[in-house]
């Protein structure tokens, strides 16, 4: 059976149609993800932005807060010295009453 080179032309033609709107599909879909990269990458990055202003004021509560722990280490002080020297003041204060 001989095959007739305009039927040949023909098939060879409308498989590479057929190709042709397969690729423009996948090309599509293609696209289609690429955008929805690069909007999950944009969420990424303003998601890291927020990170990172989260972590420089977090540095910063964490050196308040040390400075807290000094200052009531410091209060702390004051009041044993106080307390010791009122103690002081009282016995010399009861002596010379009694």
């Amino acid at each position: 059976m001989a095959i007739n080179l305009d039927e040949l032309a023909g098939i060879v033609r409308q498989g590479f149609k057929e190709m042709h709107e397969s690729f423009a599909e996948v090309n599509s879909r293609i696209d289609k993800v690429e955008n929805r990269l690069d909007s999950v990458e944009q969420r990424m990055n303003g998601l890291e932005h927020r990170m990172t202003g989260l972590e420089q004021r977090m540095d910063g509560i964490e050196l308040r807060m040390d400075r807290m722990d000094n200052r009531l280490v410091n209060i702390e002080n004051d009041v044993s010295f106080l307390s010791r020297g009122f103690g002081e003041h009282s016995v010399l204060l009861n002596r010379l009453v009694n």
